[in-house]
């Protein structure tokens, strides 16, 4: 017997809490439309996969065979990311490994932020211990009302 694609993936829906106005607004259908498509017994599995996606659910322990017809479709569609020293790649099965140059000069830019934010916040700390060693009541003020506005512009 013929399992009943629609009535699955619409029990599937209620147990994530989902509500069907959302899910039809995601699809970019109307309700009404998602609503005639779960009662078919027979759904395209591409339009299975969508709305799990979107609902967060695996649809693979129901129909088993659902991610092995789409897998084709999926690895064309993605490019794994593989970490490699200071460079970034992600892997493409059809030419081996692409680079990216923006993400590699936007990981080295943010190792240079971090170090900045790290020497910053060393030489902030370095600032109070002076202040606080020689009893340089102005000086501390302005450090600590520096750091207040700081703390307030986060």
């Amino acid at each position: 017997m013929e399992q009943h694609k629609g009535k699955i993936v619409e029990e599937a829906i209620k147990k994530s809490g989902f509500r069907m106005k959302a899910l039809a607004s995601k699809l970019g259908i109307a309700r009404n439309t998602l609503y005639t498509r779960l009662k078919e017994a027979d759904i395209k599995e591409d339009f299975i996969i969508q709305i799990g996606k979107i609902i967060h659910y695996d649809f693979a322990n129901d129909f088993p065979n659902i991610h092995a017809k789409n897998k084709k479709q999926h690895d064309d569609e993605s490019r794994h990311y593989v970490p490699q020293g200071d460079g970034c790649k992600y892997s493409d099965e059809s030419n081996g490994m692409v680079s990216d140059p923006y993400l590699i000069r936007l990981q080295k830019l943010n190792k240079k932020y971090l170090r900045l934010m790290e020497d910053y916040h060393k030489l902030l700390k370095i600032l109070i211990v002076l202040a606080n060693n020689n009893e340089l009541v102005g000086v501390k003020q302005e450090i600590m009302t520096f750091i207040d506005n700081e703390e307030r512009e986060d």
